[in-house]
């Protein structure tokens, strides 16, 4: 959280410098304003896409769970197996949680 308040923070300051520096005159005020813009913006939007990354990540590994749980519980239902059916129970669960974390 600290980083993205640090990117926002030098987002705005960078605008102030770049804004001020057009004001002013001062074409190297303004286009070091506007670099540190874009890299506090740049690392912004790399967080943020890692961050939907992850989330992507979990959902599948949910969804990967509950299909494979699902089997388990089946089979082992079809073959009297209750060891391999609470098994399955507890992947489908698991997946349950994780599709629901990564929401």
């Amino acid at each position: 959280m600290s980083e993205h308040i640090s990117n926002a923070f030098h987002s705005f300051v960078g605008g102030a410098k770049e804004s001020l520096g057009r004001v002013v005159g001062s074409e190297q005020l303004a286009a070091d304003g506007a670099a540190e813009k874009a890299r506090a913006d740049t690392r912004s939007s790399t967080n943020a896409a890692q961050a939907q990354a992850q989330k992507t990540r979990g959902q599948s590994q949910g969804v990967a769970d509950n299909v494979t749980g699902r089997v388990k519980s089946t089979v082992g239902a079809a073959t009297g197996n209750s060891n391999l059916e609470a098994e399955g129970h507890l992947q489908q669960a698991t997946g349950d949680v994780r599709r629901t974390v990564n929401q």
